[in-house]
């Protein structure tokens, strides 16, 4: 899918499919970049989760953002848009993107 047809999706299939690949691919970075700019404003310094762990890492960082925003973007839906969509174009395969 090009940038085009993944901006015609709802922002919570875009958030499900970049979250599933950057999970997949134990992208820690990409959540704290994502969280820093969310109504919650989880630090990076404070989650310093280690290597073997960051599957567990994520899981826990999902639920404090779930949790502290009840799913909702809020004001920075519009960026977290932009980053799932730029995630997805550059991380995802032809499978993965049309799934």
């Amino acid at each position: 899918m090009n940038a085009s047809d993944l901006d015609q999706l709802p922002t919570a299939d875009l958030q499900q499919r970049a979250f599933a690949l950057a999970r997949g691919r134990h992208d820690w970075r990409f959540f704290i970049d994502l969280f820093r700019h969310t109504p919650t404003a989880l630090e990076a310094e404070d989650l310093d989760p280690d290597v073997s762990e960051i599957g567990v890492a994520i899981d826990d960082l999902l639920s404090m953002w779930r949790e502290g925003t009840k799913g909702d973007w809020g004001s920075a839906e519009p960026l977290a848009r932009a980053a799932f969509i730029d995630y997805i174009q550059k991380h995802g395969d032809a499978d993965a993107s049309d799934s």
